[in-house]
């Protein structure tokens, strides 16, 4: 199934006392990706939210044959100044353990950098519905047909999390003094070499 790379731009965390705690992101296709519609256009030109929610204890997964989550087009609505443009939605919900982890790093003020959906529907072991690879002049592309597959599941989700080290941020561990703000450790100029 296709690979999509999305990349956060905002984030908020949405608390309320009867209903599940969801993640909110606002999203945009990453800069390396490129995914062309049947009917024209790009999702690259669109908006997008990410809504992320702890799986429930005994809700199914994808290894249930379930999906993670769901890739939903919102068709454009209103006429005018009340045109409201279309946009995507990402519905993932993730393991208690996984989603306590994101939390952490959310409420701490990081944004994951990148993350990726495998979505489309499986048909064969090579072969996917909705969204798919189709080849061209241009090379490989690929391609979602939000007019037949409006939603589409998503079978697997990963997500880069951004890791700030305490000497980055000019702070040191209890105990240790503060390294000068100008230190650049052996591993690090040898990291910076490469």
């Amino acid at each position: 199934m296709p690979l999509v790379g999305f990349r956060p731009t905002k984030a908020r965390l949405i608390i309320e006392d009867s209903n599940d705690i969801v993640l909110v992101m606002k999203v945009v296709v990453a800069d390396s990706e490129s995914v062309e519609f049947a009917t024209g256009g790009k999702l690259d030109a669109l908006s997008g939210v990410l809504r992320i929610r702890e799986r429930k204890e005994g809700e199914t997964t994808r290894n249930d044959t379930h999906p993670a989550g769901s890739l939903v087009y919102i068709e454009a609505s209103g006429e005018g100044p009340d045109l409201v443009p279309a946009k995507y939605q990402i519905n993932i919900s993730m393991a208690p353990d996984k989603f306590k982890a994101l939390l952490r790093v959310a409420v701490s003020g990081l944004l994951p950098t990148k993350f990726f959906i495998d979505a489309g529907e499986r048909i064969s072991k090579t072969e996917t519905r909705g969204l798919t690879y189709w080849v061209g002049a241009g090379g490989r592309t690929k391609v979602w047909d939000s007019e037949s597959f409006r939603s589409l599941p998503i079978s697997k989700f990963s997500m880069i999390l951004p890791i700030e080290l305490l000497a980055q941020r000019g702070e040191a561990p209890r105990g240790q003094p503060a390294l000068p703000s100008d230190f650049v450790s052996p591993m690090t100029a040898a990291f910076d070499a490469l």
